[in-house]
C-alpha cells in the first residue's frame, strides 16, 4: 500500500532496455525491503520496447512523448506515491546499501547527493581518463551548491516547493533544479556511503558530444537568467588560460587529477598523462567555449521563461 512506502525510486529512460534490466537487478538487491519502496520509470518516448512488460505494481511506468529526461522525471514523480524521492539514472548500478544510506542521510538534511563511482572500460582510452577527470565528483559539486540526478535523494515537499524540473532544458536540468533548491534555503549534503556506479565514456565522439551538450545548455541557462556564460567573460577570452586558472582555483593539479582517478581505481601511466595535456588545455577548452557561445545565443529563445539561480 502507498502508506507503507518510504521511497520512490525515479528513473528516466529512452531506448535503454538493457540498462533498465541491469538497474532493476541492483534494486532488487537493496537492503531496504522491496515492499518499502517502489520504482517509477519515466519513459521518454522509447521506441525499442524499453519498458514493455515491466509494469507490475512494484515497478510502474509513466509513458510520454520523446522530450527530455527532465520532463520524463517530472512525469514519474507525478505518478509516484512515497514521501521520499530517490533519483537514479537508467545506466547506473546502485550498491546494495544505496537506498538505506540515502534515506538515513535525509534525517539531517533536505537533499542528499551520493557518491558516483565509475565503471571503467577495458582497455580504457585517454577519453575515458578525461571523462573521469572532469565529471561526477559529487563532493566537489555539493561544495559548489549543485548536484546531479544520477544519485540524489530528497523529500517530496522539497520537489514540490521548487516546482520540479524545468522540462524546457534538454540538458543541465539537474544543476538547475538543485541550485533552485539551495537558493530556496534547502540544505544540500554529500553522502559518501550512498554509492552508484556509472559507466565512463570510451570514445572521443561520446565524450566530445557530452562536453558540447552540457556546455551549450549551461550557457543557455545563463543567457536566460541574464548572466554571461564563462566563455563570454573577459577573463575567459583565452580558454587555455582560463582552464589553468580554474584548475588552480579548485585546488586541482594542472594535469590529470591522479588523486581523484585513484579513488576510482585508475592510476594513469606517464604516457597517458602526457597525451591528456593537449586535450585538457587546447581541444577541451576551445570546444567548451564554442558550445557556450552557441548556448548563449540559444538562451535568447528561453528568455521570458522562469530563470533559475546560476552558480559558476
Amino acid at each position: 500500500m502507498a502508506s507503507e512506502l518510504v521511497a520512490s525510486v525515479i528513473v528516466p529512460v529512452r531506448n535503454g532496455r538493457r540498462d533498465i534490466l541491469a538497474l532493476l537487478e541492483a534494486l532488487h538487491a537493496q537492503t531496504v525491503p522491496s515492499s518499502s519502496f517502489e520504482v517509477v520509470i519515466g519513459d521518454d518516448g522509447s521506441s525499442d520496447g524499453s519498458t514493455d512488460g515491466l509494469d507490475d505494481g512494484w515497478l510502474r511506468v509513466a509513458h510520454g512523448p520523446p522530450q527530455n529526461s527532465y520532463a520524463a522525471r517530472n512525469r514519474a514523480v507525478a505518478a509516484s506515491r512515497a514521501p521520499v524521492l530517490a533519483f537514479c539514472d537508467a545506466d547506473c548500478l546502485p550498491e546494495p546499501e544505496w537506498l538505506e544510506r540515502g534515506l538515513a542521510a535525509l534525517a539531517d538534511t533536505d537533499l542528499a547527493a551520493g557518491r558516483i563511482r565509475f565503471v571503467v572500460p577495458e582497455p580504457r582510452t585517454v577519453w575515458t581518463l578525461l571523462d573521469m577527470d572532469g565529471t561526477k565528483d559529487h563532493e566537489r559539486q555539493v561544495r559548489q551548491g549543485t548536484a546531479e540526478t544520477a544519485n540524489l535523494f530528497l523529500r517530496r515537499e522539497v520537489f514540490d516547493a521548487v516546482g520540479g524540473f524545468d522540462g524546457s532544458l534538454p540538458e543541465h536540468g539537474d544543476f538547475d533544479f538543485v541550485e533552485r533548491c539551495v537558493a530556496g534555503d534547502f540544505r544540500l549534503t554529500y553522502v559518501h556511503e550512498a554509492v552508484v556506479w556509472h559507466p565512463a565514456r570510451l570514445r572521443a565522439r561520446s565524450f566530445l558530444h557530452a562536453l558540447w551538450v552540457y556546455n551549450r545548455w549551461y550557457a543557455a541557462r545563463a543567457s536566460r537568467a541574464g548572466v554571461r556564460p564563462d566563455a563570454a567573460k573577459v577573463r575567459c577570452l583565452v580558454p587555455l588560460v582560463s582552464t589553468l586558472r580554474a584548475r588552480r582555483r579548485q585546488g586541482r593539479p594542472l594535469g590529470l587529477d591522479h588523486t581523484w582517478l585513484a579513488a576510482n581505481g585508475v592510476e594513469p601511466g606517464r604516457a597517458e598523462s602526457l597525451r591528456a595535456l593537449p586535450l585538457i588545455y587546447v581541444l577541451v577548452p576551445y570546444l567548451r567555449a564554442a558550445a557556450q557561445i552557441r548556448g548563449w545565443w540559444d538562451g535568447r529563445a528561453l528568455r521570458g521563461e522562469a530563470a533559475a539561480p546560476l552558480r559558476r
